[in-house]
This record gives structure tokens, C-alpha cells and sequence, in this order.
């Protein structure tokens, strides 16, 4: 019989994942864009992304208990499946190859500097496959088991630096005007369209999701966003924190306990592996659910196959100020425009009438 989750559990497992991408993929590049105004900018997008949230709970609505392949293909059919699912795998892909990138360039750098990046990487990876492999029960164990561990270090870093904190960094605001806010808006926006994972999620919970529980997601995801960015803000200061290249990690290196305990910024890493192994393991499991879920006996072929193609930027050692220009300059955007687009259409198909399952060539 196939296992069912909780809210709460799938929750845990959304939080984890996608809170990860929050800490260490979005804050510098929101950093850069809004300087001072960066948490500005986060709560524009709020605003956006509560309206968003509650056109995806209308989608989510319209599946019910149905499964987004089952949903989407009895709609469109076959052919308009591919097409969205075949933007949607590019889009997950895309996902895993930052979180395996950043993970693996933050571990080489602080903690295993003389480590050869190819044995870095495959211990990650292997990991994160080990986990997708085994499905999606172990994914949201781990989860529900690693969450609460990983929020009382979050709220343990915040408490113990706030004497180094000088939160008047944060104003005066909109000393450049609001452009420089709207522009970290979008990156806000491109980072939290994630969400949109509960579409394939949602038809594996006991019962389907309301919109307080979307809402509350959601506000809980921004709110890893907007805590470490102003808690970087007023630990070093605008200019060089948006310099940074992972502003939410060094702020570990300032916790003392007592007069002699530092240097304890090795728990960041526990927080760092326990989100980055998640989210890496459920973008593959996604992936595989979408394409080959018709296929089972291709099953490890597809998860092989996205693992390698994840892979690629870090195996070859692509120039790091090389990926985040182009990450900066050209991923969130284009993922604002992706979500948005995608958001519109799977609204659109939920006045198409449903037709029975099809199977899928």
C-alpha cells in the first residue's frame, strides 16, 4: 500500500529543501542587487508572492487526489504533457545543478581546502542519490528528523550574535530609489517559484493541502530569507555583505559561547549538508517521478541520468565568478519569467475538462 504523509511532514520536508535554497543560493545575489534595501525587497515580493500562492492553491484545488502526471495529461494529452513536463525537468535540473555547485564550492572552501573536488563532489552526490533511491519516505523522514535540529542551530546563530548585530544598518531606506528593491524583488520571486513542487507532491499527503497551509509555507520560507539577509546586514554592514560569498555562513563566525568557545562554525556545515542532501535528493526523485514514473524499469537510468547532468558544472570545475555572474544576471530572472508563465498556463488547463488517464508515450 502506498504511504501517505501529513501536512505537517510534508512541511518539514518543504522547508528543509527549499529553506536551503533561501539561505546560501539566494541572499548573495539579493545582497548584490538591493545593497541596504535587500529586505526591502523581500517584502515587495511577499506581497507578489501572496497572490501567486493563492493561484497555485486554485491549481492544487483542481488536482485534488490526482497525481500532476495523471492531472496534466488527462487535460492536455500526451503531447502537451511532454511539453510542460519536458520545461518543468530542465527548470528541476537547472535546481540541482546550483545546490550541488554551491554546497560542494562551500565545502572545498572552508572545510576541505586540500580535498580533491572530484571526491567532494561524489561523496554529495552519492549521498543525495543513495536518498532518492530509496524513495520518498526516507527523503521526508530524513527531513522531519534533521529539521528541528537545523531551526534551533538557526535560532541559536541568531541569539548568540546579536551583540554584534547594529540593526540601524538597515535604514535609511530607498536612498537609491526603488529600483534597486523591485530588482531584488525579482530575485525573491525567481527563488521562491519552488514552491511550485507542490504540485507533485500534493496527491502523496492524507488529505489535499488548504490555503493556510500554502500561505503559511510560503511565509515561513520567506522568513528564511529575510531573517540571515538582515541579520548579515547589521553583523558586517551593507557593502560588505553583499562581497560575501556566503554572507549566511559567515555570520557562524562570529558566535562565541563564554569567553573561550568559537570557532564552532562546523555546525553551519551540519545545517549546510542537512538542506543541500534534501533538496539535492528530492530534485532526482522529482525528476523521475515526472519523466519516468510510466517506465519503472528505467527508473535508475533516468536518476543516473540527472545526477550526471546536475553533475556537470562541478565536475569540470566551472570558473565560480563565471556561475555566479550568470546566476546573478540570467537564472532568477528567467526563472521569475518560467514561474509566471507556467503559473498562467496550469491555471488556464484547470477550465480544460478532465479526461480519462491516458498513458504516456
Amino acid at each position: 500500500m502506498e504511504v501517505s504523509f501529513s501536512r505537517l511532514q510534508m512541511m518539514f520536508l518543504l522547508l528543509l529543501s527549499l529553506g536551503i535554497s533561501n539561505h546560501v543560493l539566494i541572499i548573495p545575489h539579493l545582497l548584490k542587487a538591493a545593497g541596504r534595501d535587500a529586505w526591502i525587497s523581500i517584502l515587495f515580493a511577499y506581497l507578489i508572492l501572496t497572490g501567486w500562492s493563492f493561484i497555485l492553491y486554485l491549481i492544487l484545488k483542481s488536482m485534488h487526489t490526482l497525481s500532476f502526471n495523471t492531472w496534466l495529461s488527462g487535460r492536455l494529452g500526451n503531447v502537451g504533457f511532454w511539453i510542460i513536463g519536458g520545461a518543468i525537468a530542465i527548470y528541476l535540473l537547472s535546481a540541482g545543478m546550483l545546490i550541488i555547485y554551491d554546497t560542494t564550492k562551500n565545502v572545498s572552501i572552508y572545510f576541505l581546502p586540500r580535498t580533491s573536488n572530484i571526491i567532494v563532489i561524489l561523496s554529495f552526490i552519492f549521498i543525495s542519490y543513495s536518498a532518492a533511491r530509496s524513495g520518498l519516505k526516507t527523503i521526508m523522514y530524513m527531513s522531519s528528523l534533521l529539521l528541528p535540529i537545523v531551526w534551533l542551530l538557526g535560532i541559536g546563530v541568531a541569539v548568540s550574535t546579536r551583540g554584534s548585530k547594529d540593526y540601524g544598518m538597515l535604514f535609511p531606506i530607498l536612498t537609491e530609489g526603488i529600483n534597486p528593491g523591485l530588482q531584488g524583488g525579482v530575485i525573491v520571486f525567481g527563488g521562491s517559484i519552488d514552491l511550485l513542487v507542490l504540485l507533485f507532491l500534493q496527491h502523496k499527503l492524507s488529505k489535499p493541502l488548504n490555503y493556510g497551509s500554502v500561505f503559511v509555507l510560503l511565509t515561513l520560507l520567506v522568513g528564511l530569507i529575510i531573517g540571515p539577509t538582515m541579520g548579515s546586514i547589521a553583523a558586517f554592514g551593507p557593502s560588505q555583505a553583499a562581497n560575501m560569498r556566503f554572507p549566511a555562513f559567515e555570520q557562524w563566525r562570529l558566535v562565541m559561547i563564554g569567553r573561550h568557545i568559537s570557532h564552532v562554525d562546523f555546525l553551519a556545515a551540519f545545517q549546510l549538508m542537512a538542506g543541500s542532501i534534501v533538496r539535492t535528493s528530492l530534485m532526482i526523485y522529482l525528476i523521475y517521478d515526472l519523466i519516468g514514473s510510466r517506465f519503472p524499469k528505467y527508473r535508475q537510468t533516468v536518476m543516473l541520468c540527472s545526477v550526471a547532468i546536475m553533475s556537470i558544472p562541478s565536475i569540470f570545475m566551472i570558473s565560480d565568478i563565471w556561475m555566479q555572474e550568470m546566476i546573478h544576471n540570467y537564472y532568477y530572472t528567467y526563472s521569475f519569467y518560467f514561474g509566471v508563465l507556467l503559473t498562467a498556463a496550469l491555471f488556464a488547463i484547470t477550465y480544460f475538462p478532465q479526461r480519462k488517464e491516458r498513458k504516456l508515450l
